[in-house]
């Protein structure tokens, strides 16, 4: 767990500097690219827009990056936590005006839940705050909400501070395709997962469909 307290650390740390000299840290992909100011794309891993920001995303941080340390190691973690957090910023490309400030872990957390599902399918988690359920349930329920509500963001041509839900769902897929690579069982827990999320929503909507016609 000690590479996962250090991330938590300089978060916490980095977050008032990321408040001051916002402009300096956050990543946009016009100036990393045209500027070449490469620092962008691991200083905006650690800064966030407000103190909610943060918080949450160290109580996720947390939560999975201990689970997942514990089974792959520190080194491990933090190359999951690092790439997933590059790809996260420059996949931007696809999604956002380049010139368009982004920051904060989310799609680095992201990696490490996508990854933490191919080690734990089972794993029971309160990913979506409602109830427990298998990780393997709430990590794909969580990626299926972040499409929708990227869509449904997209669709109102929102503009200001908000979500990049786009970011979470391609942070989440390096942690699978980390799974891939370092977990021979990955094709057996990815099934499981896959099975178990089908066969939940199944039951819950039969559950209903029994209370309509009670």
């Amino acid at each position: 767990m000690r590479a996962t307290v250090f991330l938590i650390i300089i978060c916490f740390v980095a977050y008032p500097f990321g408040i001051k000299y916002h402009e300096l840290l956050c990543f946009r992909y016009s100036a990393f690219v045209d500027k070449m100011e490469w620092w962008r794309v691991i200083t905006a891993m650690f800064i966030h827009a407000n103190l909610l920001h943060l918080l949450g995303n160290m109580l996720f941080l947390f939560l999975f990056g201990k689970g997942l340390e514990n089974k792959i190691g520190s080194f491990r973690l933090l190359l999951c936590f690092l790439t997933g957090g590059v790809v996260n910023f420059l996949s931007s490309y696809f999604f956002y005006n380049h010139n368009e400030p982004i920051v904060g872990a989310s799609g680095a957390i992201s990696t490490i839940i996508g990854l933490l599902m191919i080690y734990d399918p089972w794993k029971i988690s309160f990913l979506l705050n409602l109830f427990p359920m298998p990780l393997g349930v709430a990590a794909l329920t969580y990626m299926f909400l972040n499409v929708f509500l990227a869509h449904a963001q997209n669709k109102q041509n929102y503009e200001g501070l908000h979500t990049a839900y786009e970011l979470h769902v391609m942070g989440f897929l390096v942690g699978i395709v980390f799974g891939i690579i370092w977990n021979k069982d990955w094709k057996k827990n990815l099934l499981i997962c896959i099975i178990s999320f089908i066969a939940f929503y199944v039951i819950i909507w039969a559950f209903i469909y029994y209370l309509k016609t009670i």
